[in-house]
């Protein structure tokens, strides 16, 4: 009896998760601390990955990288903190 009262808990819970990563998406990058947190941690992101994508080319790595605009590291980074969510909450329900 219980485990079908579970299952319907945990659909609903994956139902309502999309649309509060969408809020959180839109809402990242309006508080002006918030907003600074996550320019940065997208601007290490980018630096990070393009560092990577150029040891596994074989290009230098030693040439400056070009940080992204702000509009695009905060659209980044809430992209990322809305499928972090979405994937936490479908990881940990039963």
């Amino acid at each position: 009896m219980i485990l079908p009262v579970v299952k319907l808990g945990t659909l609903a819970l994956k139902t309502f998760c999309k649309p509060i990563a969408n809020r959180l998406k839109k809402e990242a990058g309006l508080h002006p601390k918030f907003r600074q947190l996550i320019i940065n941690f997208a601007q290490a992101n980018h630096r990070f990955t393009t560092t990577m994508q150029r040891r596994i080319y074989g290009h230098a790595t030693d040439v400056a990288i070009h940080p992204l605009n702000e509009e695009k590291a905060v659209q980044a980074a809430a992209d990322l903190l809305g499928e972090l969510f979405v994937f936490s909450v479908i990881t940990f329900s039963p």
